[in-house]
């Protein structure tokens, strides 16, 4: 699963825009500031290339086809801590994010 995850957090992905490509049609996300966001609000975004490092991951499964992820991420740029949770499903015979949040760890 940290495959998946990573997939959405390499730069190459955040700039190009490829990084909508692990998301579910029906994905939400909780930002930091609490604002939800879905999959319409990420069409043609291209994310600022980041050095980014997760740290303590892990998978529980939920059920069949449903995955947990948690883990911390450090932005090696600013300094910044987020603890992160992502719901992971399979959709098209494939893993897709469907659910992500991220707390900002003071």
């Amino acid at each position: 699963m940290i495959d998946y995850e990573i997939l959405h957090l390499k730069n190459e992905y955040r700039v190009n825009g490829d990084y909508i490509k692990v998301l579910h049609p029906d994905f939400r996300e909780i930002g930091a500031s609490g604002r939800m966001t879905t999959m319409s609000d990420y069409h043609g975004l291209k994310l600022p290339p980041s050095d980014l490092e997760v740290l303590d991951y892990k998978v529980t499964e939920l059920s069949e086809g449903c995955r947990l992820s948690t883990y911390t991420l450090v932005d090696k740029m600013d300094g910044r801590k987020t603890n992160r949770s992502s719901i992971w499903v399979t959709y098209d015979n494939d893993w897709k994010m469907i659910f992500h949040q991220g707390t900002v760890v003071n």
